[in-house]
């Protein structure tokens, strides 16, 4: 063998044994998102135009699946995705007359589909800018962080309320403000998020937002295993659960110990959560709901993507430990809100206990 080939055959051998190595340390990460669930989520919920579909609910579009599909591209750093969601969102849901905020239902029909309802919700407004902000970080676009800051000063303008126990977010624009009350969904405190734009704009009054949000958790329980309903009212800063609703925790609440462990994977405010979900070894008869009044469970059980909030949560209360891969892969017969519950719950797991921010 030549000495040319001896150096080539050497160098090869040397690139391969990188691959090997790399690939090794990649693929063991324990911290690292599997590209699987991405493809699938992509495959089964996002368009090719780039709207997030909601596949138990008629294939409607809702501004908050938006953000979330904005929030997991990031994530996964697929910026082509991220750039097909976000254009999509401003061409056909960012179209009120008045103002910068997103309507927040889209119904698919024969001629192509439209905007359904024109009120915006207020958790896609946050979700959105959070996604709008990690992305111009992750990919140094100047023009995200400028979008983000339009969508939050409209959102401070009009949806946002003082009260006696500090700012309010409204659920939207119109129709939260009822009977000298405020309706409140607690959910749509996207801990987080506030975190992350009150240092992409300091002064906004986010962090103010998120405080009184995280003071309001442990004043507005109730029930037997003192919950987070659904839906409170919020009467001159005396909390109650609103009876316009369901006295539920269960579909809307099951992100609220999600997006606490997401900010601060040992806070107090999850021992509630943890301590109910215990009562279920093994979380596979989890119910979906329980009724705050009667401590009744209904009879559907927990999504698989409320299963994986809830291992989580466990988790973080009781100091053990948790990486992504303990979080089942997405199923394709998974609906839409489950699939996106799961996947925030692995990044939110990389994030909070791999520090992987």
């Amino acid at each position: 063998m030549s000495g040319k080939s001896l150096v080539a055959g050497l160098a090869f051998s040397v690139f391969v044994l990188a691959g090997l190595i790399f690939w090794l340390i990649v693929m063991n990460d324990p911290w690292r998102l599997p590209r699987g669930d991405w493809s699938r989520y992509k495959k089964l919920f996002v368009s090719p135009e780039g709207r997030v579909i909601d596949t138990g609910n008629g294939g409607v579009t809702h501004s908050e699946g938006q953000g979330y599909g904005m929030i997991l591209a990031e994530a996964y750093g697929d910026r082509a995705t991220f750039d097909l969601i976000w254009n999509w969102t401003k061409t056909n849901l960012q179209t009120r007359p008045d103002d910068k905020l997103i309507s927040w239902l889209w119904k698919p029909s024969s001629e192509g589909g439209s905007v359904a309802d024109p009120n915006n919700a207020s958790d896609a407004e946050v979700l959105i800018a959070w996604a709008l902000v990690r992305a111009s970080k992750h990919w140094g676009v100047y023009s995200y962080e400028q979008a983000a800051a339009g969508i939050l000063v409209e959102l401070k303008r009009l949806a946002v309320k003082d009260t006696p126990n500090g700012p309010v977010l409204l659920p939207g624009v119109q129709g939260f403000e009822l009977d000298n009350a405020l309706v409140i969904n607690p959910s749509y405190y996207i801990f987080p998020a506030f975190d992350v734009v009150s240092k992409a704009f300091p002064g906004g009054g986010w962090d103010q937002l998120g405080r009184s949000g995280l003071a309001m958790i442990p004043a507005a329980r109730f029930g037997k295993w003192n919950l987070t309903p659904d839906w409170i009212r919020d009467e001159s800063g005396i909390y109650g659960i609103n009876t316009h609703f369901p006295p539920y925790f269960g579909y809307n609440a099951i992100r609220v110990p999600l997006h606490i462990a997401w900010s601060d994977p040992h806070s107090p405010l999850l021992t509630p959560f943890a301590d109910f979900w215990k009562e279920f070894p093994g979380l596979s008869c989890m119910p979906a709901t329980v009724n705050l009044e009667t401590g009744e469970y209904g009879p559907d059980p927990a999504l698989p993507g409320m299963q994986a909030i809830a291992r989580f949560v466990l988790a973080c209360r009781d100091g053990k430990q948790l990486i992504v891969r303990d979080i089942p892969p997405l199923m394709p017969d998974e609906t839409y809100y489950s699939a996106s519950l799961k996947l925030l719950t692995k990044v939110a797991v990389r994030e909070s206990l791999g520090g992987k921010r």
